[in-house]
């Protein structure tokens, strides 16, 4: 099975979100003393920046953006989008799984909110729902 059917499952608290696992580069765990939090930028939801590839990547923070609380993220998904390399801070990675497995449903209208959203789709394993992170919504290079 390709790497384009099978989706990433994790939390950022007590929520679940997932990704499609061709825009996950890599994971890194215990990384909270390696980010550089002088490299933040709190309007973009930046909270510093991690060593990558012989580079500096912006590492992304969205649970004050959606509101929401974290325990004690540790982990760091590394991913790719047009504008290049970012880290996304999460709790905990509950694994890969076959997205054919998953039931994609439209997002409700009553979760939809104006303004910025970071999530296009509810997906749904063993009958709970992952919110699917749009990755151009999450972070979108430093244009805001």
């Amino acid at each position: 099975m390709d790497a384009i059917a099978r989706r990433l499952l994790f939390r950022i608290g007590a929520m679940g979100f997932c990704l499609n696992l061709n825009e996950l580069v890599e994971i890194r765990e215990q990384v909270a003393g390696r980010i550089d939090c002088t490299q933040s930028d709190h309007q973009l939801s930046i909270i510093g920046a991690l060593s990558f590839r012989q580079t500096m990547v912006p590492v992304v923070d969205l649970t004050r953006r959606l509101g929401i609380s974290s325990d004690a993220p540790d982990i760091v998904l590394l991913l790719n989008s047009r504008a290049g390399n970012w880290g996304l801070l999460v709790d905990r990675v509950e694994g890969f799984f076959p997205s054919a497995e998953m039931i994609d449903r439209p997002v409700p209208c009553l979760l939809q909110a104006d303004g910025w959203r970071c999530f296009n789709q509810i997906a749904l394993h063993a009958e709970e729902p992952f919110l699917r992170l749009d990755l151009s919504s999450c972070y979108d290079g430093g244009k805001g």
